[in-house]
């Protein structure tokens, strides 16, 4: 048994086929539930959202499968603060990134804001902006999150509910038009 080794035309044919996009967040933004909330979407399956935060554990993975052959593996990494450090080892090869905020908590905004500057000024993806948790009283309208992010493009924030599907696809379809347009 020896090393099998990729031809330069395979590696990018797997590439064009298989987008990795990065689920990015403070801790309890409702990464995890908005990475089911995909799946449950593209496979039109029923959303199971247990309710119940339960942290994740550094780094998990949520396929997306698209009609056309394409799929994108969503990395949702752990929002904890001592999960920070090692997502640099993790958004190699990344094609975009959502941003996913608690629009319930101010305290987690904050986070967000810093969270926003690494994409923008480090990674350089194409994302967009998921305000959380928008089905729940009290969230933060859009325009207060662009404002505490500095956000000038209000287009790329989606008032989304993970918990029950609320424009959950239409932020993943902005975010593929987005990288394959290469647009930040």
């Amino acid at each position: 048994m020896g090393v099998t080794q990729l031809s330069a035309t395979k590696v990018t044919s797997i590439q064009d086929k298989v987008k990795k996009f990065l689920l990015l967040g403070p801790a309890g933004a409702g990464k995890s539930t908005f990475g089911s909330c995909l799946e449950c979407i593209v496979e039109e399956t029923t959303i199971n959202s247990p309710g119940i935060y339960i942290p994740t554990p550094g780094v998990a993975f949520y396929k997306v499968p698209l009609k056309n052959g394409k799929c994108y593996v969503n990395w949702e990494l752990g929002g904890q603060q001592r999960y920070q450090p090692l997502w640099r080892l993790w958004w190699k090869g990344a094609t975009g990134a959502f941003l996913i905020i608690d629009s319930t908590n101010k305290k987690s905004l904050e986070v967000a804001k810093q969270i926003h500057q690494l994409i923008v000024g480090e990674l350089r993806l194409p994302y967009v902006v998921c305000a959380n948790k928008q089905d729940l009283p009290n969230s933060f309208h859009p325009d207060e999150i662009a404002n505490c992010l500095d956000i000038r493009d209000i287009a790329i924030i989606f008032p989304t509910s993970a918990a029950t599907g609320d424009n959950v696809k239409e932020a993943f379809l902005e975010l593929m038009k987005r990288a394959e347009n290469g647009c930040q």
